[in-house]
């Protein structure tokens, strides 16, 4: 009966610390994305910023940073057609044929 009771405490205190575990490793895969995010935003501003004015780096060198960021590029001409169709953007993120 008291082993039971101990048993039952332990498990609970196991399981309180997977929990714990799980939301520490979870909001490090926030703060991580967050950061990737940022980082990617201050390589855009690096590249683009030539291309607009913005004296940052060599022209010739956002030149041959462009071929990685096809993506985003697709992204940022995307947005600018939409324009203010933030339930446009909404569904063709979740992808399929609405």
């Amino acid at each position: 009966m008291v082993f039971k009771r101990v048993y039952n405490v332990l498990r609970e205190f196991v399981n309180f610390v997977r929990g714990v575990n799980q939301a520490i490793i979870e909001e490090s895969v926030g703060a991580l994305e967050l950061e990737h995010m940022e980082l990617e935003a201050a390589f855009l501003t690096l590249v683009m910023g030539s291309l607009t004015g913005v004296k940052t780096i060599p022209t010739l060198l956002s030149l041959e940073l462009l071929e990685p960021l096809k993506d985003e590029l697709k992204v940022l001409t995307s947005r600018a057609v939409k324009g203010k169709d933030v339930l446009g953007d909404l569904m063709s993120s979740l992808g399929g044929e609405w």
